[in-house]
């Protein structure tokens, strides 16, 4: 009987697309339980004491060891399961750069699409009436560390085509769904991007048609003004 890993995950969580896309990519042999953070599923006693203490997702259960926490799970899945060897590269310096970009991107990338999305777009489902100066502080935020990402980590003389070298990384794939939500609340990351832009449209090549499949949601609630894909509906 071939090993297979559970995975509970949402995916209107950006972590979550990531973990799906890198599970389905590798062919790593996974179950999916879908998670609805709307219905706060992840927040019940029972999921607490039996998927993931900390409440959140993604978490995966590989046999009887609960994991959380998305950069922990690409780790030990690169450790105990065939993958290839880009993703999480044994080159220490390769590694070093995957390393330093996850722990970057916590406190910038992930915070400043995050606050940006939830009080554009969360907030008013909540009843709650975005402050307009609010919205525009929160923009220069993205704005600038987006712009960041496009003229430093990508266009900053390397001439790599992805974060860590010439092969998409576990870092990329992490970036692309951070970077993809923003969509949902109207803002359009690859404006004026040229080389986020490519570097978008790369990484979704590299892992398609995961990606695609993961990003439906997003896609589908981007509005008009924004270029996305077309999906096929859920049956």
């Amino acid at each position: 009987m071939s090993r297979s890993v559970k995975l509970y995950y949402d995916l209107m969580s950006q972590p979550s697309r990531a973990l799906y896309i890198f599970l389905s990519t590798n062919k790593i042999p996974f179950d999916r339980c879908p998670i609805a953070l709307r219905k706060m599923q992840h927040k019940t006693d029972e999921y607490r004491r039996q998927v993931n203490r900390y409440g959140k997702v993604p978490c995966i259960v590989d046999g009887s060891f609960r994991l959380a926490e998305s950069v922990a799970i690409y780790r030990y899945l690169c450790r105990e399961f065939p993958t290839d060897g880009h993703w999480y590269p044994s080159d220490t310096v390769r590694q070093a750069r995957v390393d330093e970009y996850l722990s970057w991107q916590h406190l910038n990338l992930r915070a400043d699409v995050s606050l940006y999305f939830f009080h554009v777009w969360l907030n008013p489902l909540l009843g709650k009436e975005p402050d307009a100066g609010k919205t525009e502080r929160l923009r220069r935020r993205l704005d600038g560390v987006l712009n960041f990402f496009d003229q430093e980590l990508l266009s900053g003389g390397s001439g790599q085509a992805f974060l860590a070298g010439d092969r998409i990384s576990i870092a990329d794939l992490s970036a692309a769904c951070e970077i993809e939500q923003a969509k949902i609340a109207g803002y359009d990351p690859c404006e004026n991007r040229p080389a986020l832009a490519s570097w978008l449209t790369a990484v979704r090549e590299r892992t398609n048609p995961f990606y695609d499949e993961a990003h439906k949601y997003v896609y589908r609630l981007a509005p008009d003004h924004i270029v996305t894909p077309v999906v096929a509906e859920d049956e």
